[in-house]
């Protein structure tokens, strides 16, 4: 499924609006289509949050096909860090 991502962040201060269009695996998509889309855009702000240095961004809004709001979604996902497996 193809939708089209914007977001609103605020780094330091500064406010950015972008968009683009990304897909979304169709299996998801059915299961949970605002979920499903919302990964897509926390990876997509990761990413952003790379380019810009690391710098402090506050995620303000987040839609996709323009019409679904799914910044609280994106606030709340956490990335899944691999388990420590050392073996002490």
């Amino acid at each position: 499924m193809k939708v089209i991502i914007q977001t609103i962040l605020n780094v330091e201060g500064n406010r950015g609006f972008r968009n683009g269009e990304f897909y979304v695996r169709d299996s998801d998509f059915k299961k949970d289509s605002d979920f499903a889309v919302a990964v897509v855009a926390y990876e997509w702000i990761q990413q952003q949050w790379r380019d810009s240095g690391c710098r402090d961004m506050i995620i303000e809004k987040v839609t996709w096909n323009e019409v679904n709001d799914i910044t609280q979604i994106v606030r709340e996902i956490e990335p899944v860090l691999p388990e420590d497996n050392l073996p002490f």
